[in-house]
């Protein structure tokens, strides 16, 4: 203790006289480091011989374990963690440590901002362990560069971020994050705020307990690749809304792979958020992969509005009855509560589980470019004689609007329909095909059309019509299909 106190006395005075901007004063607690650059300390005040106070920290000299005069240079306003097998180093800019509480047990870190607190910070987490986790809070924006960090938590989440503000988070070198199973948390990567995801690396995530990634807010992908490797129940758990603007993301999930709620207490709060259960294909590659039971690639408590993004959605969970809802709950490729728009971009749906839907939406469909592709290849699903669940290829219970692009449509069931609305189904200016299932017929004023029956469709093949191709994947036959197809000047 009086050594200490000796040392630290002897420092603050070399350090004072030496003045050099290169020179800074490191404070060393057990896991923890404080850096504090010449350049902001000014005076360093000792009290009672027992503490020193340094850019307004104040250190209890019995919690010290040493301190010393460095070149190491830290940036203000950053926070550095760094992981090693079951250890972690957290190294605190001065300019910013008075207004952080952090503690390091073994690879556990736990940091709290102040209130007072009103800079960006930038976090950046690296290293490696499989014993490790990181959480933060905190009331003012943040950003955190992932750099080449390979975390897998012991117990509970790997990272937890309770920050509720607009987050920057940059991907760099290979990342990968994974939770511990059978625990009690909400996702392997929890955050409330809402994060733009960017940058040129990569982070894999897996969930063992529930979610992979759990956004308490919106969230926006404008670059990088995100993969969730596994989810026990969905792969991204979202609110208020999703866009993606560039960057890759792959999800493979028991439950639904992306699964995007109203913000808010209930459905009936939609107004007080924008753009509430929105999802935003700007740009950039959505691959998904959806396995459980009535389980949906996507699914939007609102509208999907898809304009550049390639987008490929597989669901291969079967229906069953919901005794709770007393009625048969089936899967999606993607599901809407509200609308589907498609202006631009390309867009593939396949359901193969029993009873499982391509495209099911609750309000419109509108087409006015790009190009779709739906494909089911499931049986249809019988609860009893009076309650089943057909496969559908694209179905809406409002209208289905094709003013331009591309849409092919094709079941195997023969009581299943490609284009299914109770409504109207016009095609004016865009090119469609439906192969399989029941009879469609287009609504009158639409451009013409033709219809043909008893066809073979089989998988692997392409299917020509009146100048207009469908190229049929493998896993589709039919051998008694009936074909519709309209395209401009026909």
């Amino acid at each position: 203790m009086n050594t200490i106190r000796i040392v630290a006395c002897v420092i603050a005075v070399w350090f004072s006289a030496l003045g050099a901007t290169s020179q800074s004063m490191k404070v060393n607690a057990g896991s923890v480091s404080y850096v504090h650059s010449s350049a902001h300390t000014g005076d360093m005040t000792f009290t009672d011989g027992t503490k020193l106070t340094i850019e307004g920290v104040t250190y209890n000299l019995s919690d010290v374990t040493s301190m010393e005069v460095t070149s190491e240079s830290v940036a203000d306003n950053t926070v550095s963690v760094v992981y090693n097998g079951n250890s972690a180093a957290v190294t605190i800019a001065g300019n910013v440590a008075r207004y952080m509480t952090a503690s390091v047990n073994g690879a556990v870190v736990s940091i709290v901002q102040s209130a007072d607190l009103q800079q960006e910070v930038t976090y950046t987490l690296s290293g490696s362990s499989t014993s490790g986790s990181f959480y933060m809070d905190g009331d003012y924006k943040a950003n955190f560069v992932l750099n080449n960090l390979s975390l897998t938590s012991a117990s509970g989440a790997a990272i937890d971020i309770e920050d509720g503000k607009a987050l920057g988070i940059s991907l760099v070198g290979t990342n990968s994050l994974a939770d511990a199973a059978g625990g009690s948390h909400n996702a392997c990567f929890y955050i409330d705020g809402h994060p733009t995801f960017s940058g040129s690396g990569s982070l894999t995530i897996a969930g063992n307990t529930k979610h992979a990634l759990s956004v308490d807010e919106h969230m926006i992908v404008s670059s990088g690749t995100i993969t969730v490797s596994n989810a026990v129940s969905d792969g991204f758990h979202l609110s208020e809304y999703f866009r993606m603007d560039g960057g890759t993301v792959n999800i493979t999930a028991a439950g639904d792979g992306i699964d995007l709620g109203f913000k808010g207490e209930s459905k009936g709060t939609k107004a007080d958020y924008e753009n509430n259960g929105f999802a935003f294909l700007n740009g950039g590659s959505l691959t998904i992969s959806s396995t459980g039971d009535a389980a949906k690639g996507l699914k939007a408590d609102s509208t999907v509005v898809v304009a550049g993004a390639t987008v490929a959605i597989t669901a291969s969970g079967k229906a069953y009855y919901d005794t709770t809802e007393a009625d048969i709950s089936s899967s999606s490729a993607l599901k809407t509560n509200g609308t589907f728009t498609l202006s631009s971009g390309q867009v593939t749906l396949t359901g193969t589980g029993i009873g499982g839907k391509g495209l099911n939406v609750a309000d419109h469909i509108m087409v006015t470019g790009g190009k779709m592709t739906v494909i089911t290849t499931g049986a249809r699903y019988k609860y009893n004689s009076d309650l089943d669940s057909k496969p559908q290829g694209i179905k809406a219970d409002g209208n289905i609007n094709i003013t331009g692009g591309e849409v092919y449509s094709a079941v195997v069931d023969s009581k299943a329909t490609t284009f299914k609305t109770d409504h109207d189904l016009i095609v004016k200016g865009g090119t469609i095909m439906g192969v399989g299932g029941k009879t469609v017929a287009l609504t009158t004023g639409s451009q013409n059309y033709k219809t043909y029956e008893k066809q073979s469709a089989l998988g692997g093949s392409t299917l020509t019509k009146d100048g207009v191709s469908f190229a049929l994947p493998a896993g589709y036959n039919n051998t008694a299909a009936f074909v519709i197809v309209s395209a401009p000047g026909m």
